[in-house]
């Protein structure tokens, strides 16, 4: 919602909390679970709105560092340990969200637990119970994408309770989840008033549906190809984009892919994170090339690179990089996405080359020898998708475009791959189509209509996810629960050397591996951290984890 009304409301919590007990008559005041909240609609709904905020967003804690799309520009920490395959129960790093999104379930419980305390009108309570049901699925939802069946926890703990607690097994938890994104949707208003713009909606609740019971029928979990999990994820994602408004559909696809991620106001998108000018994100400046005093963070690998279909619809070969034309005539998305050497971004062209005889006077002002040289990009490409190009005012502009979580191109592709897994290839086909008939842009004889079938339908619906879907915190999930990722994720991370004559200005392009990655069976799913485990005996580990 808007950061404004957001910080104002959580500061009117916090001071409301502090203030002497003339206002509130609050015993104690160090307690905010009784009568010092929920008997004040104002604080109520600042305490729901704090809740919007334990939500992670992508652009700090993007997954595409540690999948097969992207390296992070300081792979230290973190990323090192998932691409290496070194993560364990006493290494789990930043993309673990166990804690987090546990405490974050605490919060949402104090609320049911305190409710009905609040007199006030019922369908303002109606609103709130819906997004906090919605709130608590969300992290629910995230928790068992990473780590499989955790313990459902739908009250807080007293001093005295035993918080001794087994894990619910993964098909219960979908079902409670399920279950609960039900309730939220019933509960839940199609749109808001600009007031209340960016909460929770029914469309938000039905779109994580669809996104659960998706996982919940794929290969990993669904083994046996149960159709009745494929019934369940495509009858969920029709209920998306059959919802009306009035007339028409409530979501509807941009026709415009690159400016789709630098609005708030898109009729794609269904749930997302706002920001504002004054409480913005700095993604334009991290992720920028370090030309422009960037950090270069999320360095493209050359196997996402060349994912990207040619205008015709065939795949880039490397004899294109051999004639020194190696981004000529890809299909729009690409140039929407990436940003590559030559290309015209922030109002010059970008420059990742090295010079032939090592002059650095000759070098790239974005390359390693540019600029500045710790923070330049070590695969030579840097992303493109989700920038504003127009802010100019290097790390004092604040970014205040939108981390979208979910948005009606996702539940395109969701329908499409369970209707293949129907057997209804022919509904595959159109949804898929859908997709890559904005992608054209309105360009005519770029990438033609998918008509595979079988086997080959099945990769063209996943390669359009993961084209379509790029660096949005999919491909992670999507390669394990397809139990594809032995393959993609032990593959090298690649990079491209680009070295220019300092006579004749040519380029010549060369493709190195940057690092080798390693991926074992038990990172399919991540470690519960060993401090959780030794603060609850009953919890089991994910299997291959010592």
């Amino acid at each position: 919602m808007n950061n404004n009304r957001l910080n104002l409301a959580i500061l009117l919590l916090a001071s409301c909390l502090s203030a002497c007990s003339d206002f509130l008559d609050v015993k104690p005041l160090d307690s905010f679970t009784g009568e010092a909240v929920f008997s004040d609609v104002k604080l109520t709904e600042a305490y729901v709105n704090k809740r919007y905020t334990e939500i992670r967003d992508g652009f700090n804690y993007g997954l595409r560092y540690i999948c097969d799309e992207a390296y992070h520009n300081f792979n230290s920490g973190s990323p090192y340990l998932y691409n290496r395959g070194e993560v364990t129960p006493d290494q789990t790093g930043d993309f673990g969200t166990w804690k987090l999104y546990f405490t974050a379930i605490k919060n949402c419980n104090i609320y049911f637990e305190n409710i009905d305390k609040l007199k006030t009108d019922p369908k303002i309570i109606d609103r709130m119970t819906g997004e906090i049901t919605f709130l608590r699925a969300f992290f629910y939802a995230d928790l068992i994408s990473r780590y499989g069946g955790v313990p459902i926890l739908t009250k807080t703990f007293g001093l005295d309770d035993d918080m001794m607690v087994k894990r619910d097994s993964y098909e219960a938890c979908v079902s409670f989840i399920v279950g609960e994104l039900d309730k939220a949707a019933d509960l839940l208003p199609l749109s808001y008033d600009e007031e209340n713009y960016g909460r929770a909606t029914k469309g938000a609740a039905l779109a994580l549906k669809s996104r659960v019971l998706l996982y919940a029928a794929s290969p990993y979990w669904n083994p046996s190809g149960d159709k009745a999990k494929w019934q369940a994820a495509a009858d969920a994602a029709k209920a998306v984009f059959d919802l009306k408004d009035g007339d028409g559909p409530v979501y509807q696809l941009d026709p415009d892919y690159k400016g789709l991620f630098v609005t708030n106001k898109s009729k794609e998108i269904i749930f997302m994170k706002q920001f504002n000018s004054e409480y913005g994100h700095s993604f334009d400046w991290t992720d920028s090339p370090n030309g422009f005093t960037g950090w270069s963070r999320t360095c493209v690998l050359q196997d996402m690179v060349d994912a990207y279909e040619m205008a015709d619809g065939s795949m880039p070969t490397e004899d294109q990089y051999a004639k020194g034309t190696p981004w000529l005539n890809r299909e729009p998305r690409f140039y929407a996405s990436i940003v590559c050497d030559g290309q015209q971004f922030r109002g010059r062209e970008i420059e990742f080359f090295i010079s032939s005889t090592g002059n650095k006077a000759e070098c790239g002002m974005d390359s390693e020898y540019g600029i500045d040289d710790w923070n330049a990009s070590k695969t030579h490409y840097t992303i493109r998708k989700f920038m504003n190009e127009n802010l100019r005012d290097a790390w004092n502009d604040k970014g205040t475009q939108p981390w979208i979580y979910s948005r009606l191109g996702e539940i395109y592709l969701n329908y499409a791959e369970a209707m293949f897994h129907l057997g209804d290839e022919s509904a595959a086909r159109v949804y898929i189509n859908k997709i890559r008939e904005r992608a054209r842009g309105g360009q005519p004889n770029v990438l033609p209509d998918i008509t595979s079938s079988g086997e080959e339908l099945l990769q063209k619906i996943q390669h359009e996810r993961r084209v379509e879907l790029a660096f949005e915190d999919h491909r992670f999930f999507d390669v394990r629960r397809w139990k594809i990722a032995m393959e993609t994720e032990n593959k090298p991370a690649r990079k491209i050397t680009i070295i220019r004559d300092d006579q004749t200005k040519v380029k010549t392009y060369k493709i190195e591996i940057l690092q080798e990655r390693k991926f074992l069976p038990q990172h399919y799913l991540l470690p519960i951290p060993r401090s959780e485990i030794l603060r609850n005996s009953l919890l089991e580990q994910n299997p291959g984890y010592k």
